[in-house]
């Protein structure tokens, strides 16, 4: 189940809305969207928006191939065989919709019904968006400045995507159809023609009001009702042009450019499961017969380059980045359909998300941000219940966002938060693997808390006095939830890109690997893995996006593991072994310091670069050591050591021995000290 679904609508008894309700039962199983109480039940098709017919579309299901067998067999009218429904000669399908009814919508008409059915399925979703930022406000109740805003809403819109991707990119396919088609000239006339005839189909005649709708109203054929909706803007009932998901959403931003606004988030979902992109789509089968693409997006990485693309509309609020939001109490939803109650958990996820991810707003929000994710917490729990898949990994992001917070002091009591997030992971896996949570949100979760978990197992975890499990508990349970991992992301083909694809999301995995000193052979397969696939993937995705961040964490991940494998080498006497790791790891973290990004990352004092310098300078110390490296690199390793250390201090308000990498810091200083 996805967090954002479409719904089937029922039939209403206004005219009007009748053609689209139907429209919207037939194309929904056609593009990943069950309709049970259909005549196929559960069963749908992935279809691809090019090669679909209106033919298929009236049937709401595909057409048999000319060599198919479209034998029937028994007395009944239609079967389907080999997943395609096929009728006896001359039958017809279901409540099959008339050509004629077809053909009223334009300009395309394709596109128009595509979009037309497509709205009418997300319509619940995008009433919910609508309910949410509504209640998206600041703490003292003043709009959230414009940039929060945008995260909240695009955030919304791309759950929905990731939730019905073959639906959603189907309607946006349709939406740029219809916009290109129904763009129209208003050419003002010269006074000296102002009485001249034009004719039907010339630039400035005026249209007749009700346009080709009253045809459609007239006209009954089989359903003798109209599309619904449309509004001068939005083109008119059989000629939309508007994506309510995105289009109708966006004017609750109270924004200028509400078009490019919109326009440019649908660029960067259409971009999502190509090659612009490290987000990861695949065919799954839910259920037997039930086919539907499965989506893992990091949204951080979507959303960080969304906002920055529109940084010429946000102007003049670069510095409010400390602000936070209201968490209303569960009694302020209560009213709410249950599509609007999770949107208001999502988009206070999603803001919270961005503060976070901030690296200033990070740092002033530090103390205060904690009982608010509590909050959220608490109303997904109060206003969903617990089973709700919302809430489920609502409360694994809470307990993730909330644990990267407080580890890196290790006089925060990290308990309670710990067991948390290994309680929601532990619960996301199981509905998961009931058909509950859908595969590509678990994905996501489960790989983003099993980072956390591991750095607290190498860390905080090794204090008897921190009250957290042993790190030798914490490891096995690592390994069962990266197994779960791998089993939800299901293993796929390597044709074409797809092994290029999932490796970008199995750094995490590869990384986890690297984290164990006392064996090599894990070691090993983790900088095979890295080596092999990680960042191969990684690097191509850098090329066509000039993104460098995904990438510079793989190198500096990596060559963690090459400079461990060197450290084994040499302790057993194996020095030109060491040497070779040496030499790779130093040619990785090289050339993670070359770039341009990474310069400006350590142009300042913040979290993310004092977690590059703890990887980057045993790195380099033991390219020294091994005689890969010279003096050059001793001055910047301490330079970057320098970095570090101010940060521990920044944290900790000046205990830097309770930073949670301070022994870390101190071993490293003493490496530093006898290369110098």
């Amino acid at each position: 189940m996805g967090l954002l679904p479409a719904e089937i609508p029922d039939i209403p008894e206004v005219r009007s809305e009748i053609v689209p309700a139907r429209l919207a039962r037939k194309l929904a199983p056609l593009f990943g969207v069950p309709w049970t109480r259909g005549p196929f039940g559960a069963r749908t098709w992935v279809c691809d928006y090019n090669k679909l017919t209106l033919s298929e579309i009236a049937r709401g299901a595909p057409m048999p191939g000319r060599r198919a067998d479209t034998a029937v067999d028994g007395e009944a009218d239609w079967a389907i065989v080999d997943r395609v429904a096929v009728t006896r000669p001359g039958g017809a399908l279901p409540n099959e919709i008339p050509n004629a009814t077809l053909n009223r919508f334009g300009p395309d008409t394709k596109a128009a019904v595509v979009l037309t059915a497509a709205n009418r399925l997300l319509d619940p979703v995008a009433d919910a968006i609508e309910a949410a930022l509504a209640l998206l406000v600041a703490a003292d109740g003043t709009p959230l400045p414009a940039r929060l805003r945008v995260v909240a809403w695009a955030a919304l819109v791309l759950e929905a995507f990731r939730t019905q991707p073959a639906l959603v990119a189907a309607a946006i396919r349709a939406r740029t159809i219809q916009r290109e088609l129904l763009v129209e000239w208003q050419l003002p006339l010269a006074e000296s023609i102002a009485a001249l005839p034009l004719t039907r189909s010339e630039v400035g005649r005026p249209q007749p009001e009700t346009g080709g709708d009253a045809e459609v109203r007239n006209g009954g054929g089989a359903s003798g009702a109209s599309a619904s909706g449309g509004s001068a803007s939005g083109g008119s009932a059989s000629r939309p042009r508007e994506l309510d998901l995105a289009d109708r959403t966006v004017r609750g931003l109270g924004l200028s450019a509400p078009e490019e606004i919109v326009d440019r988030l649908l660029r960067q979902l259409m971009a999502i499961g190509t090659r612009q992109s490290s987000s990861h789509l695949w065919l799954s089968e839910r259920a037997p017969g039930q086919l539907a693409v499965e989506a893992l997006v990091p949204p951080t990485e979507v959303l960080g380059r969304y906002v920055e693309q529109l940084g010429h509309l946000l102007d003049g609020e670069a510095d409010a980045v400390d602000v936070l939001p209201r968490i209303p109490r569960a009694t302020d939803l209560s009213g709410l359909p249950v599509p609007a109650r999770r949107a208001v958990v999502l988009g206070l996820l999603a803001v919270l998300r961005q503060v976070r991810f901030d690296v200033r707003a990070r740092e002033r929000t530090r103390a205060g941000i904690v009982p608010l994710l509590a909050q959220v917490a608490l109303l997904a729990t109060e206003s969903l219940g617990a089973d709700d898949p919302v809430t489920v990994l609502g409360r694994c992001r809470v307990a993730d966002m909330t644990v990267h917070t407080l580890r890196h002091d290790r006089r925060h009591d990290l308990a309670e938060p710990l067991a948390e997030l290994m309680s929601q992971v532990e619960r996301c896996v199981e509905l998961t693997e009931a058909g509950v949570v859908d595969r590509g949100a678990a994905a996501e979760a489960i790989s983003s808390a099993n980072v956390e978990i591991n750095i607290v197992r190498r860390t905080n975890a090794t204090d008897p006095d921190g009250k957290l499990p042993p790190p030798a508990e914490l490891d096995d349970w690592l390994q069962e939830t990266w197994a779960a991992y791998r089993r939800v992301l299901e293993p796929v083909g390597s044709e074409g890109d797809a092994d290029l694809s999932v490796g970008h999301h199995l750094h995490n995995y590869a990384s986890y690997l690297t984290t164990h000193p006392d064996r090599e052979a894990d070691l090993v397969a983790g900088v095979e893995l890295f080596a092999q696939t990680v960042i191969p993937a990684r690097t191509r995705y850098w090329q066509r996006t000039r993104s460098f961040l995904p990438l510079r964490q793989s190198l500096q991940i990596a060559s963690r593991a090459t400079t461990t494998l060197s450290a084994l080498a040499a302790e057993s006497g194996r020095a030109e072994l060491a040497r070779q790791w040496a030499g790779m790891g130093f040619d990785w973290i090289s050339r993670a310091l070359a770039e341009e990004d990474t310069v400006a990352l350590l142009g300042q004092v913040s979290e993310p670069a004092a977690h590059f310098c703890l990887l980057a300078v045993p790195a380099l110390l033991t390219a020294v050591e091994q005689g890969v490296a010279g003096a050059g690199e001793v001055a910047l390793a301490g330079r970057l050591l320098g970095i570090a250390e101010q940060w521990a201090r920044l944290v900790t308000d000046g205990d830097e021995s309770s930073y949670s990498h301070h022994d870390r810091l101190v071993g490293l200083r003493a490496r530093l000290a006898l290369l110098g």
